[in-house]
């Protein structure tokens, strides 16, 4: 994955670092003492290594997507709005693309503490991008903004993100607020999981 040079554009914001530390902390609390566990099972059997063999890439699939996050970024230089994520892809708009930017003070999932999001629109309602409080820090979402140096409303009454996406549809990611996509893959991720301990216990047996 290339580096960006900071000095290629004339802003640069980074995410917030305390979501990858956070991701980072549950991971660990979640695999060590599933990890623990397994290799306890498949000791006396032998078949330890797999265990460990399953650890290594669930450790460097982490790593990888914390490097990733640390790499994100989103600038802007004389004609252009750069986002680069942490998922895979970018996005590349035309500054004079831009024709409006929308400012929201959205709350926290279950909690009263409110973060903001950052919406861009065409000269036709189409949204262009997006910045999500959640993973970038207030005042990035504000210089961006005040950069991009086009028509934008602020909304600082705080609303929940339903509110939010009810009132601007189109800010919606296509996994946001979709029970009936998430929920599936919570479930299958769940059976693979329970699969893979029954095929270990009915080796050990």
């Amino acid at each position: 994955m290339p580096i960006v040079a900071r000095d290629d554009y004339a802003l640069f914001v980074e995410p917030r670092r305390s979501v990858a530390v956070s991701a980072t902390l549950t991971g660990l609390a979640a695999i060590v003492p599933v990890g623990a566990a397994l290799l306890w099972l498949t000791w006396p059997s032998g078949l330890w290594p797999v265990v460990v063999a399953l650890g290594v890439v669930v450790i460097a699939l982490g790593l990888a997507a914390y490097r990733r996050y640390r790499l994100s970024f989103a600038a802007l230089d004389a004609e252009h709005f750069v986002k680069r994520g942490w998922l895979p892809g970018s996005v590349r708009v035309r500054r004079d693309r831009v024709s409006e930017v929308v400012v929201v003070s959205t709350y926290l999932p279950n909690s009263t503490d409110t973060v903001l999001q950052l919406v861009a629109f065409d000269a036709v309602g189409v949204r262009l991008f997006r910045m999500r409080g959640h993973y970038w820090p207030d005042e990035a979402i504000v210089a961006v903004r005040d950069a991009l140096d086009v028509a934008s409303t602020l909304i600082d009454k705080p609303m929940s993100l339903r509110q939010f996406f009810r009132r601007y549809p189109h800010a919606r990611y296509w996994y946001e607020g979709r029970p009936g996509l998430t929920v599936p893959v919570i479930v299958g991720l769940f059976a693979l999981a329970s699969g893979a301990l029954v095929l270990v216990y009915g080796t050990l047996a």
